[in-house]
């Protein structure tokens, strides 16, 4: 986190974050401050720590918070200390350079850069699946009406900057803006996060990518979404059906969120399976009408759905 002390710019430092199927945890404060010029050294010098120390011949405990919390958070700065030039870590700094009052800009659609006479153009890649063939259209539409550049955001989605003013108007109406990447999404589609599933990840337990698809256009189909509703997160999971047989399915995570006031999601429900999330009155539609009520704790500005194997929006990231 960037941070001054004694009149140097530096950052404070953060440490052991991570998502996965049996533990999630936000980043912990290692007390630790470092310039500009350190950052390199720095991040040698705790990943030789976690190289060390760490247990890599367990795959469950694979993470650096496991070994945070088996040593103690002054202990592995300790380490970590060691492990810098002249063994030197100075302490945080008091306060961030960051503002403490934030919201995520919307950047999907038409904005003006700060670059007089220009704009960049946010363009939703429905769960972030672009074909070779619509890659090379999009490189084609960066290099005729931008500078060439296209610029890839967490949410899989994408932005062509450096748009002159008189160019926008032939750009949107362009064919793949119109037909496939819209730069004005509907609600739920535009926040929707995927990760790859099963079809192209070996770690993966289930489909993700066209369930994704599925599940929202279920939800807008049956529920008149309000703005003010929850981050609802899936994380795939083995589940049993009415059967009591072993299907895929999804643990639901409830209230994650970005921002300046950040945190994970809670665990709603277990075990769902996925079949349940795409009948006529499916589970997410049922989540959030129930969440638009103004008894609903987890307010937000929008819809997010996250399908996840690591729940990226339920526990949330970002």
């Amino acid at each position: 986190m960037p941070a001054e002390k004694d009149g140097r710019f530096g950052f404070n430092l953060l440490v052991g974050g991570f998502f996965s199927p049996k533990r999630c945890e936000e980043a912990i404060p290692l007390d630790a401050w470092v310039s500009a010029d350190d950052i390199i050294p720095l991040c040698k010098a705790v990943l030789e720590t976690f190289r060390d120390l760490g247990n890599r011949g367990n795959r469950q405990k694979t993470r650096m918070m496991w070994l945070i919390d088996e040593l103690g958070i002054e202990v592995f700065r300790g380490e970590v200390e060691k492990r810098m030039p002249g063994e030197t870590l100075e302490r945080a700094a008091q306060e961030d350079l960051i503002q403490k009052q934030w919201e995520r800009r919307d950047y999907l659609g038409v904005h003006p850069q700060k670059q007089e006479g220009l704009s960049y153009v946010g363009l939703h890649i429905p769960v972030g699946r672009v074909q070779a063939d619509e890659m090379d259209e999009l490189a084609r539409l960066a290099e005729s009406y931008g500078t060439g550049e296209l610029r890839l955001t967490v949410e899989q989605n994408i932005i062509i900057p450096n748009v002159e003013h008189s160019k926008l108007e032939e750009l949107l109406k362009e064919p793949l803006l119109k037909e496939r990447f819209s730069p004005e999404p509907s609600l739920l589609m535009k926040s929707l996060v995927a990760c790859t599933g099963n079809q192209f990840c070996g770690q993966a337990i289930i489909e993700t990518k066209a369930r994704a698809l599925k599940v929202t256009e279920e939800v807008e189909r049956h529920v008149s979404v309000p703005k003010p509703v929850a981050d609802i997160g899936f994380m795939g999971c083995m589940a049993r059906d009415e059967n009591g047989k072993a299907c895929e399915g999804v643990d639901i995570f409830l209230g994650g969120r970005i921002g300046s006031d950040s945190h994970l999601g809670e665990l709603y429900k277990k075990g769902v399976p996925c079949k349940d999330l795409s009948h006529s009155v499916p589970v997410p539609s049922r989540l959030v009408s129930e969440l638009s009520g103004s008894w609903t704790t987890f307010l937000l500005t929008r819809v997010h759905l996250a399908f996840s194997q690591i729940a990226t929006s339920g526990p949330h990231t970002t």
